[in-house]
């Protein structure tokens, strides 16, 4: 069963690591509080919202990566997130808004940083 995502902004996901199931994905849902909250969708359609998605990609050695950047129209975000299972991936979706843009490009920036940080420093750990 779905949960209702109208009110929410975006999930996020990561592999969940209290699965019995290999890859299911734990999804955390998050509303903006600030500038970008309560702000119309754009390049919606009847079909669904316009969503902002960022992908990392997890190794069995524990490395991560970038694994790309797109836009996209869901329906229902949770049954394409569902499909992910097993993939090993984790990021962002973002419902695409009047000012999301902004926010979604922080987000990356900072998400890329952690990464190369995480590159950086991983193997002294």
């Amino acid at each position: 069963m779905s949960l209702d995502i109208k009110g929410y902004d975006g999930i996020f996901f990561v592999p969940d690591p209290n699965s019995d199931n290999d890859g299911d994905l734990e999804l955390s849902f998050f509303h903006f509080n600030d500038e970008y909250a309560n702000k119309k969708s754009v390049d919606n359609t009847s079909l669904g919202d316009m969503y902002y998605v960022a992908f990392f990609k997890g190794d069995e050695e524990g490395d991560i990566t970038f694994d790309g950047n797109f836009e996209a129209i869901f329906s229902d975000p949770q049954v394409y997130l569902k499909s992910l299972a097993g993939m090993h991936i984790f990021g962002c979706l973002v419902r695409k808004t009047e000012n999301s843009g902004k926010w979604f490009q922080n987000y990356l920036k900072n998400a890329l940083e952690k990464v190369k940080m995480y590159e950086e420093i991983g193997d002294k750990l």
